[in-house]
């Protein structure tokens, strides 16, 4: 997947049995879309001091998470091609293959996750800062960027759980552990910001 495509070709990309793309590649997108949301209600949100450079850092987190959204689907693509089946004799190999493979899409997942909270706290500083007739964009933003932190949480769980099933998972568990705690939380917390926003 090209980090620079057109919305058909990248749901066309999406829709086929590859992989790459695929869920987390999704999230990175997905956060991308909350992230400019965002931007816009910011741009609209300009005399208030206390939204100033919101844009800015918005504006670095959209691309940070194209880029990670562009890397995580290569990593799928290399996890598909790691755990396709081989002869008995070539287990070891197989094996050793899947936990390399499940590493770095573990740790392209928790990229993502990363660029989301990010994209998360700029949400709710708008909630609070941001120009009060686009509340219902920011209750979007929040849905979006709740569905990012979920399949970036929920991805690098399965690559945990891969390397695992296939090897030492313990430095890739020490690693990003914790981070999924924060990926749940911060989602949980977004969905009720977009619920609270959402309300007639």
């Amino acid at each position: 997947m090209s980090a620079r495509v057109a919305l058909g070709d990248l749901l066309d990309a999406l829709a086929r049995d590859h992989g790459d793309p695929g869920g987390g590649a999704a999230s990175g997108v997905v956060t991308a879309v909350a992230a400019a949301l965002a931007q816009m209600v910011s741009r609209y949100s300009a005399a208030e001091p206390a939204a100033a450079d919101i844009d800015d850092r918005l504006a670095v987190l959209r691309d940070e998470a194209i880029t990670a959204a562009d890397e995580d689907g290569r990593a799928s693509g290399a996890l598909g091609a790691a755990l396709r089946p081989v002869d008995s004799d070539e287990r070891d190999e197989r094996d050793r293959r899947i936990v390399e493979a499940a590493t770095r899409a573990a740790s392209t997942s928790a990229s993502i996750g990363e660029i989301a909270l990010g994209v998360w706290r700029e949400v709710r500083l708008l909630s609070d800062v941001g120009n009060r007739h686009l509340m219902s964009d920011i209750a979007v933003a929040a849905d979006a960027v709740a569905a990012g932190l979920g399949g970036a949480a929920t991805n690098l769980r399965g690559g945990l759980e891969l390397v695992r099933a296939h090897g030492d998972a313990r430095p890739v568990e020490d690693a990003h552990r914790k981070l999924v705690d924060r990926l749940i939380e911060a989602r949980r917390e977004a969905r009720s910001l977009a619920d609270r926003l959402g309300e007639p």
